[in-house]
């Protein structure tokens, strides 16, 4: 086989996985509950780098990203458990993993038995 039939081969047997994200610009995001804010981060420069920041902390759902101050806020929230708010700043992005779940404020019960 040749080199270029290899290559070929290999790319096509690569799998592609794809996550859903959906992203609202000229938007900030308001969540209910405080506790939700996981964490800010400065400097990040685009809202591609604030994703993946997000995308890499297990409890993160949402983020907000401005891009006049390269400030990049996570949140451990969906976007119905708080307010979607439209700003006038072109320069400011939210997106969502919607199918994305932490264990954040789950309870379990156990039963003991004496």
């Amino acid at each position: 086989m040749t080199f270029r039939s290899i290559l070929v081969l290999l790319l096509c047997v690569v799998s592609v996985t794809t996550v859903p994200m959906a992203v609202y610009n000229t938007a900030w995001f308001d969540p209910t509950n405080v506790t939700d804010l996981l964490i800010n981060l400065f400097p990040v420069t685009t809202m591609n780098e604030c994703a993946c920041q997000c995308y890499n902390n297990s409890m993160c759902i949402t983020g907000s990203f401005f891009g006049i101050n390269q400030t990049c806020v996570l949140f451990s929230a969906h976007l119905w458990q708080g307010q979607l708010r439209l700003i006038i700043n072109k320069f400011a992005s939210v997106f969502s993993f919607p199918n994305r779940t932490t264990n954040i404020g789950k309870r379990r019960t156990f039963l003991i038995h004496l």
